[in-house]
């Protein structure tokens, strides 16, 4: 009897196995399929939070190295304006200059003509010695210049070079001389260029006057006036200095003659030499450099420094030191600038 009932026991579980056996698999696969997707997500978010990771470090580098940029100070020289006017003569004009000269400022302003035939373009200024207080030159603006003498001899006995008359007694002419020699100049008096100096004539210096001379034909027209707020609109150009106890001194630094010594002279910079320094520790980069003028004379407060460099950044910068003199004589001395860490 127990025999009975265990085999009937046996079948009916055979039976609920075999009904159920469908059942069993779509779970099973059901279970396959959850572990591979949860397999698969681990390995794709996993992915995703490295890649985020490295964005945000590189951006986080990026970042660095912008602030970094944006915080360097650089600082930029540039070439200082060049003040030359270039004008060229009209053709078929008779008289394509005009000049004017500022009394008041010791100034000399040469005018070019304009299309429309007027005396509108400021081509070049010099520096001048006007009459002295008691020899004051004449004023007006209806001279118009005559004769033109390589070598005059003046009221005192002196003698000058380049003289073009601007009316009656009054010229346009050098320095004086003592004789007529290029070697005897009045070093004094040329020294004084820039003052009232003179008997009554407009002196200027050799390479001045000789452009007068040179371009301003006879019949060009002269006004001489006083103006004490403004020496002209190209303003009033430097001077230079001629040391007394120079053995050139009998002479015109801006004299063309070959045998003039100060020919074989010109502005020099001294003390120009390659920098190092580090990060973030500014210098002065124009400390220990000078600068002189074809006569000598120091004109370190007309030296300027062109190129583009900053002290917050590591690098190698190239810096220019230039200097012109009064005379138009200009020196250069180019260096390098190291930032290290």
């Amino acid at each position: 009897m127990r025999g009975n009932i265990n085999k009937r026991y046996l079948k009916r579980r055979k039976n609920w196995f075999e009904r159920n056996l469908g059942w069993f698999i779509i779970i099973l696969i059901l279970l396959v399929i959850a572990c591979a997707g949860t397999i698969f997500c681990i390995n794709i978010f996993g992915k995703t939070n490295n890649i985020d990771t490295s964005l945000n470090v590189s951006k986080e580098a990026n970042g660095s190295q912008n602030l970094e940029t944006k915080l360097a100070e650089w600082i930029i020289d540039e070439e200082p304006a060049n003040k030359k006017v270039n004008y060229t003569v009209p053709t078929n004009v008779q008289y394509p200059y005009y000049i004017k000269v500022n009394r008041a400022m010791c100034c000399v302003t040469v005018y070019g003509i304009d299309n429309n035939g007027s005396y509108t373009i400021p081509v070049v200024a010099f520096a001048c010695s006007v009459g002295k207080v008691g020899d004051e030159t004449i004023v007006g603006d209806n001279y118009n210049t005559t004769d033109k003498y390589p070598w005059r001899l003046m009221v005192d006995n002196s003698y000058a070079q380049n003289a073009f008359r601007i009316d009656g007694g009054y010229l346009f002419h050098s320095v004086p001389y003592t004789i007529m020699s290029n070697d005897s100049l009045e070093t004094e008096q040329f020294n004084l260029l820039g003052s009232p100096a003179s008997l009554g004539c407009v002196r200027l210096k050799m390479s001045d006057v000789k452009w007068i001379y040179d371009n301003c034909v006879a019949g060009t027209k002269v006004t001489i006036y006083d103006d004490a707020t403004t020496p002209g609109p190209l303003g009033k150009p430097d001077t230079i200095k001629i040391p007394m106890n120079s053995p050139y001194a009998g002479w015109d630094p801006t004299d063309t003659n070959v045998n003039n010594p100060w020919l074989k002279c010109s502005s020099k910079i001294e003390g120009a030499k390659d920098i190092i320094t580090k990060v973030n520790e500014k210098v002065d980069i124009k400390a220990g450099v000078k600068a002189k003028d074809t006569c000598g004379n120091d004109i370190t407060d007309k030296l300027v420094t062109v190129g583009k460099y900053t002290f917050d950044q590591v690098g190698e910068y190239s810096i220019k030191y230039e200097v012109t003199d009064a005379i138009g004589s200009k020196a250069e001395v180019t260096v390098n600038l190291k930032v290290v860490k």
